[in-house]
């Protein structure tokens, strides 16, 4: 091999290279010195083999250290030859065993020409997995950046769905209304809102989009600006009843041909305040449930499809004298799984309602608040959960 062939031997040391190393390198190695003080993060090339004499400052423990560092850093196949009385050295050595090559200052050439040649066959391999690893950190890097990205995507989405929510809920005579909200994540497919539609109506729903995330929680948006509750007729205005409000808003959903599963399910309610006349329309939704002084539950029993599935389908609606002492409970499922009730079986649900008939609606949602705090399951098992209460007061 001629000197421009030569593999370049880095020899870290504050003296020359020993007559049995130049020996074992022979006419394959090109011999490198570096001072052994300086820093060597900078120094060390891409790739190579590194020798280090351990004597003189280097075999103090605060040098050792600092260089052994620098060559952990670096993609060099480090050799340590030890001599006898670096009994410190030795000691820092043995606990990184493994991590670099150790023999002896005086051995055997025979010993020395295996080691480099080992060492310049490993070489090659350590490149390589340290390449991947800062490629990984890069990506990890990069991967941490866009997740720290996402997750404030989502806190603004939160927040921006939370401002669609109403900030207070109307009192309109003896009606009081109280609420519940918990998405299962920053987002979720259920939205609600009550709103004073003039001096003696307040309109008031709970809906509950398939699923929950961003895909539902977008189509709760929809649901927000879709659903028309009056509308404006010459110099006057008119209430949009339940059913045909349900209506219009399932056209609607349908006419978009939203892909994926874009349906939804809802409960909408008019309450005259005047003469305490609930009407009230469903889509696809669990029974709200009435409860009258005493805990006597009343079935809500109106009933339709889920809203974005046959574009000409048609609600029905109800209508209920309410009295002073009546309560009613608009929930979405994910109730159900907080109050340990069986899907589907609504009267369970309406059962442990009119056990807390007696009790503030706010202790009740505190209650509930409570219990969805010490359900177990990830939040991914969970589904989102709205409880709305309207009481009417004696």
């Amino acid at each position: 091999m001629t000197t421009a062939t030569k593999s370049k031997l880095l020899w870290v040391a504050n003296r020359a290279a020993p007559a049995n190393l130049r020996q074992a390198a022979g006419g394959q190695w090109e011999f490198a010195p570096r001072d052994p003080l300086c820093p060597l993060t900078r120094e060390l090339p891409d790739g190579g083999v590194a020798i280090v004499h351990v004597s003189g400052p280097l075999a103090e423990p605060v040098c050792l250290g600092e260089l052994l560092a620098d060559l952990e850093r670096s993609s060099v196949v480090a050799i340590l030859m030890v001599p006898p009385e670096a009994d410190a050295a030795a000691a820092m050595l043995s606990a990184r065993r493994g991590r670099f090559i150790c023999v002896s200052h005086d051995a055997p050439v025979g010993e020395l020409e295996a080691t480099l040649a080992a060492a310049a066959a490993l070489q090659p391999a350590i490149s390589q997995l340290q390449a991947q690893l800062r490629a990984a950190r890069k990506q990890g890097a990069q991967d941490a950046v866009r997740s720290e990205a996402l997750d404030e995507e989502l806190r603004l989405a939160s927040r921006l769905q939370r401002d669609f929510l109403p900030r207070t809920l109307p009192e309109v005579g003896p009606v009081r209304f109280g609420v519940l909200y918990r998405p299962a994540g920053w987002v979720g497919g259920d939205i609600y809102d009550v709103a004073r539609l003039d001096e003696t109506h307040i309109g008031f729903y709970v809906a509950d989009a398939v699923g929950h995330g961003l895909a539902a929680a977008l189509l709760t948006m929809f649901i927000k600006k879709a659903l028309q509750t009056k509308r404006i007729v010459g110099n006057t205005y008119q209430i949009v009843p339940p059913e045909v409000a349900l209506s219009e808003l399932n056209a609607d959903i349908c006419d978009q041909q939203l892909s994926g599963c874009p349906f939804c399910t809802a409960v909408y309610c008019i309450i005259d305040t005047a003469g305490l006349i609930l009407t009230l329309a469903r889509a696809g939704h669990p029974e709200p449930v009435l409860i009258r002084p005493g805990g006597r539950c009343q079935p809500l029993a109106g009933q339709g499809t889920l809203l974005g599935v046959f574009s000409q389908e048609r609600f029905q609606s109800q209508q209920v004298q309410l009295a002073p002492g009546d309560r009613l409970v608009l929930y979405s499922d994910g109730v159900e799984g907080i109050l340990e009730c069986q899907r589907g079986r609504e009267h369970d649900l309406a059962g442990t309602f009119a056990a807390w008939a007696g009790r503030a609606r706010e202790e009740v949602l505190l209650e509930l608040s409570e219990r969805l705090a010490s359900t177990p399951g990830e939040s991914q098992d969970r589904d989102d959960v709205t409880v709305l209460i309207m009481d009417v007061e004696r």
